[in-house]
């Protein structure tokens, strides 16, 4: 059996050590630990049902005490615009971190583990002094730092401001208030876990924290174990409507940067990452907690399958096969949790941008920052908050006009017709639906816009664009060189007018001057294509273009970045977008990478392209106040529902009604390669 060294006596170590003893897989297990004896810091910790229930598989005697000592909800609560909106159909239990450190420590002792406290580990003299040596010692892992190349070891820090407290005031379930300030906008997370306790976690951008004066207050409450008093009282004030005359509690309470912890490999040699030291999630999917004692329970399955009853002896490369499984069975889970826990925490750090929106939707647009439940499974939950966010949708948009002929809003089978059936805004022009078409270029280009139109689109657009006309980006019986006079066009755009749509095209922006002017002149809609994202060159453009007497909608066209746009790139994406509204453009049409230029994996291990490319919309549509059109897979209108996740018609659906994007462009009905 083996001889196991833990380094941090947290909740996963101290489940590990109890699971390789209970199981007969270790002969010896020291846990060592540098805070004393109960110190520890935070609140109340979350596990969902189906944690509950791997816990209770793995050791029903641990999982009965903390059943015991802990609280438990089925429904949360969304409090905004002096709205309290419920939500039911979430299973969750929580348990006092303290509690729960206590019951883990007499369940670890009771096995046989030793357990030291103000331990300092040196991992150098541990990987000598024992055959396994597990690093469970958190995000600020010293002995994983220590090795970074060897375990790839990357950090990324969140840009939201976070603070931890608890509270004496009665929450009965997960609670979300988020309140206006002076200063700027705040929001809790706050869940009971004991009785008459409950966790408070207070989240804010950096403008309104540097506005609040906290960015001083968090300097001076620097001392180990020290709490951030000034903040702690400003929170009471700024909350007090939640907290109905209760105090906030104060553990160590100092504002922080969430920090997203990944590594290459999990294992070198002899030693082991867990829990936090190998990965973390942002808080609002879940605790690091559940994902350390899940850890515990993977790394103790993986040993008990290779033989805890092997040699004596043990050399790293008899521990190469069980600490690859280990790897190997948890790393997906963990990457799916990340994968939920990225859009959720981006969620987080923007908040403040959409708390003015209409109740509903903003709850809409809460429920749906990640993938992690379908619109199917949105209805079943709470179908009636579903319906609520889809009239909300409905009602703002009919105010917007009548929809033009051939739109159909009506209900059907009881069900809110498709966001895409209602008209929309584009400046001054109003279109009947949000199906938009782009047409590629062709000998009868003109004729199949027109066709397009007659299909029962709002717009489409023409594609003048390079990229357009590249060889080998198009293909099809429609590719081919750009054709029609200014006659043809003119034509097309009435034949389209008659058929209740209106017709545009997109031109680069580094063309617009070597285009016929008579062309451009014919069509009232342009949509100017940017391939270098700069603030200056829509308005530039704008000016040279010529004037048409009957008037003409101008949007700004953007280009998606491959994979996950970085901060700068967005940043610039987004100063065109803001750039373009000061000079008049009428909306933003965020067009897809270009096909077969991709040169970097889609999105990173666990995230949904969808989702990454629905952030940069919502983004520019947020910050710049344009209506977005965004690209989406021909195709889509024929895609069959499926059993986990969405299909196209749910997915566009589902963006239109949270405020995300405001229209689509694709061909619904035409299938093409995704």
């Amino acid at each position: 059996m083996l001889d196991v060294g833990v380094i941090g006596g947290g909740p996963g170590g101290l489940f590990l050590a109890r699971l390789l003893l209970m199981r007969g897989i270790a002969a010896r297990v020291h846990v060592r630990e540098r805070n004393p004896v109960g110190a520890t810091f935070g609140f109340g910790i979350v596990f969902s049902d189906r944690t509950m229930s791997a816990l209770h598989a793995a050791d029903p005697e641990t999982h009965e005490r903390i059943v015991a000592a802990s609280r438990s909800w089925h429904d949360m609560e969304v409090r905004v615009g002096g709205r309290e909106l419920r939500y039911g159909g979430y299973g969750f239990t929580a348990v006092a971190r303290r509690v729960l450190l206590d019951i883990l420590q007499e369940q670890a002792l009771a096995s046989g583990a030793q357990l030291d406290h103000r331990s300092e580990a040196d991992a150098a003299e541990l990987v000598a002094e024992h055959q396994l040596v597990v690093a469970a010692d958190g995000v600020g892992s010293a002995t994983r730092d220590a090795r970074r190349e060897a375990f790839g070891t990357r950090i990324e820090q969140g840009s939201a401001k976070f603070i931890w407290y608890g509270t004496t005031a009665p929450m009965e379930r997960v609670t979300f208030p988020f309140v206006k300030t002076a200063f700027g906008v705040f929001a809790a997370h706050t869940y009971p876990y004991a009785d008459g306790l409950s966790t408070f976690i207070v989240e804010t951008d950096e403008q309104a924290w540097r506005a609040a004066g906290m960015d001083v207050s968090t300097e001076r409450a620097s001392g180990p174990g020290e709490s951030d008093e000034y903040s702690q009282q400003l929170m009471e004030q700024v909350f007090a409507d939640h907290l109905n005359g209760h105090p906030l509690l104060v553990n160590n309470s100092r504002w922080a940067n969430f920090r997203l912890v990944r590594n290459r490999v999990w294992w070198h040699d002899n030693l082991v990452l867990l829990g936090d030291a190998a990965h973390t999630a942002h808080f609002s999917v879940g605790s690091g907690t559940k994902l350390a004692m899940e850890d515990a329970i993977g790394l103790a399955d993986a040993l008990g399958e290779w033989g805890g009853n092997g040699p004596r002896t043990v050399t790293p490369a008899d521990l190469a096969p069980a600490l690859k499984s280990y790897e190997q069975a948890r790393r997906p889970e963990v990457a799916r949790t990340q994968g939920w826990a990225a859009p959720s925490m981006r969620w987080w750090e923007t908040f403040a941008q959409r708390v003015d929106r209409d109740p509903e939707r903003f709850g809409f647009h809460f429920l749906t920052r990640t993938p992690a439940i379908s619109l199917a499974g949105l209805r079943r939950r709470h179908p009636e908050r579903v319906a609520a966010a889809e009239s909300a949708f409905a009602l703002e948009a009919r105010e917007l006009g009548a929809a033009a002929a051939g739109s159909d809003t009506s209900t059907a089978k009881g069900r809110a017709p498709h966001a895409l059936a209602f008209p929309l805004r584009l400046g001054e022009t109003l279109i009947r639906n949000r199906m938009l078409s782009v047409v590629p270029p062709s000998a009868a280009q003109p004729a199949a816009c027109v066709a397009r139109a007659l299909a029962g689109n709002g717009l489409v657009l023409a594609d003048w664009s390079s990229a357009a006309r590249r060889p080998g980006l198009r293909t099809g019986p429609e590719a081919g060189p750009v054709s029609g006079g200014s006659e043809e066009w003119r034509t097309a755009v009435r034949e389209a007018g008659l058929a209740g749509a209106l017709l545009g095209a997109v031109v680069d922006c580094e063309e617009v001057r070597a285009q016929p002017q008579d062309r451009l002149l014919e069509l009232p809609v342009l949509v100017l294509l940017l391939h270098e994202p700069t603030p200056d060159t829509f308005t530039r453009v704008v000016a040279a273009l010529p004037t048409r007497e009957a008037g003409r909608q101008l949007l700004i066209g953007l280009r998606c970045p491959e994979g996950r746009p970085t901060r700068q790139q967005a940043d610039r994406l987004s100063a065109c977008a803001s750039a373009a509204a000061a000079a008049g453009a009428a909306g933003i049409h965020l067009r897809l990478p270009e096909p077969g230029t991709a040169t970097k994996p889609a999105a990173s291990a666990g995230e949904d392209q969808w989702t990454v490319v629905l952030e940069l919309a919502d983004r520019l549509r947020t910050e710049s106040g344009l209506p977005l059109i965004i690209d989406a897979v021909d195709g889509w209108a024929l895609d069959a529902p499926g059993h986990a996740a969405d299909n196209w018609p749910a997915r566009l659906h589902t963006a239109l009604v949270a405020g995300r994007v405001d229209a689509v462009a694709s061909w619904p009905l035409a299938l093409s390669p995704c």
